[in-house]
């Protein structure tokens, strides 16, 4: 039993390490076709409705041009006072080309003593309709600025 053991172990080794490396190639893959954006927007005030704060700016990468994002916190009145706020927000993109506009619904986090911000979501509308979009940002002085990374529809299937 040791002999079959001992001759055995390296083929299973061997085995493994081929099992523990194809299921992540396909996924290195889709990374590397995974659309980035870097932006950075200025405080513009609250919107007309009274529920959104809004930012304006520029993206830049997979798309160029101009961003508009609109965020409310989700919670009751109550909770601004609290550092960190669960919000929803849109998140309109106007490329130059016009080949990749697009708009999308995010929602998460915003910590407010961190100044930091952390969304998800999925494209609404435009380019890449369907796919999955994470944000980070960084606020500085009421200014957002950070990056969004694209996980298209068919790479999440």
């Amino acid at each position: 039993m040791i002999r079959w053991t001992a001759t055995r172990a390296p083929i299973l080794a061997a085995v493994a390490g081929v099992c523990a490396v194809l299921p992540a190639a396909p996924y290195r893959a889709a990374a590397s076709r995974q659309p980035r954006l870097t932006f950075h927007s200025v405080f513009t005030g609250v919107a007309p409705d009274g529920q959104h704060c809004t930012w304006e700016g520029a993206v830049e990468g997979s798309a160029r041009g101009r961003l508009t994002i609109a965020l409310r916190q989700v919670e009751e009145a109550s909770a601004a006072a609290r550092p960190i706020w669960h919000v929803a927000s849109r998140w309109d993109v106007s490329d130059e080309s016009g080949t990749h506009s697009f708009s999308a619904d995010l929602e998460g986090m915003v910590d407010w003593k961190a100044g930091t911000i952390r969304l998800g979501g999925a494209i609404t509308g435009g380019w890449l309709k369907g796919s999955w979009v994470e944000a980070d940002g960084r606020l500085s002085n009421g200014d957002l600025a950070g990056s969004f990374a694209i996980t298209p529809a068919a790479a999440r299937q």
